[in-house]
């Protein structure tokens, strides 16, 4: 594998993968969510918060996507917790349930089971606890939190590439046959 034109490819990738990912939260959980809570006369309109100040990777999980983020902690998380277990028991249960699911819903769009977006998804859990340090506060946790989502992505996108041509060969127009 050809890692410096992997790495090319990945930077390359990025800027219009992070120009879509945007377009995509603003159309959804700006306009769509507030038209349709609009429509049907939803006083809670808060789906997300400031999650591009974010100075640890926990913050940003809990500000952007407030909806599945309330799901979770009242659902997954705080029963947990009143079962005894320890937070850092709970928010770990929590990224691997989420990760689950972000892994099903590529691995059905794909028809390929792989673990990229599972990996992707864990990993954050190493990455909220650097970034929860008291040196990695302010600025510098906030730009580890942007690298995060502006590479991540990409990186997971030519993986999944990658496996889906890998197991997917396109043929070639000049073989020959023996």
């Amino acid at each position: 594998m050809d890692y410096p034109l992997m790495v090319e490819r990945i930077l390359i990738l990025a800027g219009p993968n992070h120009l879509m990912w945007l377009l995509t939260f603003y159309f959804f959980f700006h306009s769509y969510m507030n038209i349709l809570g609009e429509l049907l006369r939803f006083g809670d309109r808060q789906f997300y918060k400031d999650w591009w100040n974010s100075d640890t990777i926990r913050h940003f999980w809990s500000s952007w996507n407030i909806p599945v983020h309330r799901f979770a902690l009242r659902h997954i998380y705080t029963p947990i917790v009143e079962l005894g277990y320890s937070q850092t028991v709970a928010v770990i249960t929590v990224f691997l349930l989420s990760a689950f699911f972000h892994e099903y819903v590529v691995s059905i769009s794909l028809r390929m089971v792989r673990t990229w977006a599972f990996v992707a998804m864990v990993s954050q859990v190493p990455l909220g606890i650097l970034t929860s340090l008291s040196f990695m506060r302010g600025q510098i946790g906030n730009v580890v939190v942007w690298i995060s989502i502006v590479l991540g992505q990409p990186t997971a996108i030519m993986m999944y590439l990658h496996d889906y041509y890998w197991f997917h060969p396109i043929p070639s127009n000049n073989a020959t046959v023996v």
